[in-house]
């Protein structure tokens, strides 16, 4: 059975991820919220969800997961662990007295209740009551109309988080974060805070050297084991990372020798280049590094698949580069003057490649949860819609496992 499943970063407001809210699909024509009643939801989710693992998508964070009014009737939620997830009470879902019921169990049961694209009316008080954390969706409900709102529910708010959704740039950011809101979600954070001209700071130079010495065809082994030996946190990252959960291997890896022998030259320069990245600016959330690194390796990925003018390499670092206007806040054609890349990863990165920018669109549209693409929907049958799913789920771990330590 196609699982389709995506993660979108909830952040606080110091723009750590504080968890994810989790969208899926049994396949292309069959939205989750939708599953008929006459369904055995229970058995569906429990052989569809836990297949992939909560731990692997969650990676230790809570998890917000929409449940219709049937599922919540049914205790549904209870199929998963309550210190993992948040119960999203749908927006179209009454106040019924059936409802208030399952909610008051579930609370007392330790479970966290949240009420999604929240719009206020007094008959939700009782609901209200009972959940821990309500979202604001700022597209329906602007931010400019919800300070009334917020004032006249100050007092019932006060045991309540406050989420504020569909946060596009940082401006919204900012004036949510100073109305009240706790956490946000969107894509603000992708996007750079201030496009200028600005000049690079001295370890941002010699980052960009170091990422100019591993982008060359040619490298020797005993050159990149020097330069890893001659900088601490990149020889404690890259054993970590070699002894991570990603590699499922039987015994660790001591040396850094053997760490450069196994992953091989090319990886080897991958993960450089990563760690290089990833470094570049320590003020930006770890989450735009890790959405980057997991684009690139879902482009790597696509390369076994479908005919492109691109290596996978060279699909890997397009998309680990993908974010880098947003990392340094400066225009993309600014930094590209400052690293050796080809001229075609160049073309890639600005727009150029209609080959690259087809397949950007579909995977950017997979990991938003965007599946009513036209693409997924004219081919959803083909090779490389089908093999999404399990790219998306080795992205994640390979990303994760990265972040895992510091």
């Amino acid at each position: 059975m196609d699982i389709f499943v995506a993660r979108q970063p909830v952040f606080t407001s110091d723009k750590k991820i504080f968890g994810y809210e989790l969208l899926f699909r049994l396949s292309l024509d069959n939205v989750f919220p939708n599953i008929d009643g006459s369904v055995a939801t229970s058995g569906v989710l429990s052989n569809t969800f836990f297949s992939f693992g909560i731990n692997d998508i969650l990676s230790g964070k809570p998890g917000l997961i929409n449940f219709t009014r049937d599922l919540l009737l049914k205790q549904t939620p209870l199929l998963f662990p309550k210190e993992h997830i948040i119960i999203e009470v749908l927006e179209d879902i009454e106040p019924e007295p059936e409802i208030i019921n399952a909610l008051k169990s579930l609370k007392s049961q330790g479970f966290r209740i949240a009420l999604d694209d929240f719009v206020y009316d007094h008959k939700f008080s009782e609901m209200i009551q009972l959940c821990d954390m309500i979202k604001f969706d700022i597209m329906a409900t602007p931010l400019d109309t919800l300070g009334p709102i917020l004032k006249f529910l100050e007092n019932e708010l006060k045991h309540i988080t406050l989420l504020c959704e569909k946060v596009e740039t940082h401006e919204a950011f900012e004036q949510a974060k100073a109305m009240g809101f706790q956490l946000f979600q969107g894509y603000f954070f992708s996007k750079p805070e201030v496009i200028s001209h600005k000049g690079l700071a001295a370890n941002q130079v010699t980052n960009l050297k170091l990422l100019n010495e591993v982008s060359k065809q040619e490298l020797a082994l005993n050159v990149i084991e020097n330069m890893i030996k001659n900088d601490v946190a990149i020889s404690f990252k890259l054993l970590t990372f070699i002894n991570s959960a990603y590699f499922k291997r039987p015994t660790a890896v001591d040396t850094i020798k053997d760490a450069i022998i196994f992953l091989g030259l090319q990886e080897l320069k991958k993960f450089i280049t990563v760690v290089v990245v990833s470094e570049m600016n320590p003020k930006k959330p770890n989450e735009l590094i890790r959405s980057s690194m997991i684009k690139a390796r879902m482009y790597e990925q696509c390369a076994d698949v479908i005919k492109t003018r691109f290596t996978p390499g060279e699909l890997f670092t397009v998309g680990l580069f993908s974010s880098m206007n947003a990392i340094l806040d400066m225009p993309m054609e600014d930094i590209l003057e400052k690293i050796a890349l080809s001229e075609k990863i160049k073309d890639a990165l600005l727009g150029k490649d209609r080959m690259f920018s087809q397949l950007n669109d579909l995977v950017t549209s997979f990991e938003q949860g965007k599946w009513d693409h036209d693409r997924f929907q004219a081919d959803k049958d083909s090779q490389l819609i089908q093999k999404l799913p399990v790219f998306y789920m080795d992205a994640l771990k390979m990303a994760d496992s990265f972040f895992a330590s510091p």
